[in-house]
């Protein structure tokens, strides 16, 4: 990479991480706030929907991140590549997790709040979680850089740094690669789309189903999947592959007259 590159990609970084780093603090302290002062009372979701849409809002006029819909995109098309990237990465990540000894289960505040309290927690945050970190990574800092790079490098190095911006604990190492699988198969799929929606709805809804049911039916253990289920799993993810793939194929590429 030549330095207007280099600059370009590390300054887009950083800007996201803070982005990023701002919101999700500004969050938490809602939801430590409410727990400390009237922890059988949720209140911190109004407040807290009420500081990511407004930064989303601002990060929207002042970078233009991806949140537009344009008209010559096939979206049907894009749709149908975005869930075979979803299915792909989320069977990436069960064949790992069967390997590793991956167990998968609600993250809970380390607080004395009411059930429901937990239960919003664990669910809302989880969405914000995602929502947040779409605007960040494929909006924020891929809006930039996809300007100096051309699409794989970009897939790359945001998957990467992604990855690497979740929590450092047990997890990132049982999980590492379905997560970059994951989260490189959407920003290939914000690049195809010149749109942050795709994504950012297919993450949103990822995180919901994941939450709500871990949260109702507890804690999910890889390990414990049966070697044919995970025969079955594998080669579902080679479809999902192949069916994103040859749907990619069949699309003119962003910019293009075709």
């Amino acid at each position: 990479m030549n330095s207007k590159q280099v600059r370009t990609v590390v300054g887009s970084i950083l800007l996201g991480l803070v982005f990023f780093g701002v919101v999700m603090g500004i969050s938490m302290s809602l939801v430590m706030l409410n727990a400390s002062q009237s922890p059988q009372i949720v209140w911190f979701p109004l407040p807290a929907t009420a500081v990511l849409a407004g930064a989303i809002w601002w990060a929207q006029r002042r970078w233009g991140i991806g949140l537009e819909h344009p008209r010559d995109v096939p979206w049907a098309r894009v749709y149908a590549i975005g869930f075979a990237l979803t299915v792909l990465g989320l069977t990436v990540a069960l064949v790992q997790g069967k390997f590793t000894g991956m167990v998968r289960a609600t993250e809970l505040l380390d607080a004395e709040v009411s059930p429901l309290f937990l239960m919003t927690y664990a669910i809302f945050m989880s969405v914000l979680a995602a929502i947040l970190a779409e605007a960040t990574f494929r909006g924020v800092v891929q809006t930039r850089m996809q300007t100096v790079l051309s699409v794989w490098p970009t897939v790359i190095i945001i998957g990467v740094v992604n990855v690497l911006a979740h929590r450092w604990g047990p997890e990132l190492t049982l999980n590492w690669l379905g997560l970059f699988v994951t989260l490189a198969g959407w920003t290939y799929l914000r690049w195809l789309s010149r749109s942050l929606w795709p994504p950012l709805i297919l993450h949103t809804v990822v995180n919901v189903l994941v939450a709500v049911g871990l949260w109702f039916r507890g804690p999910f253990v890889q390990a414990d999947l049966a070697t044919g289920t995970v025969i079955v799993i594998a080669a579902a993810g080679l479809i999902a592959l192949a069916v994103a793939v040859g749907l990619a194929r069949g699309m003119p590429p962003p910019g293009s007259t075709a």
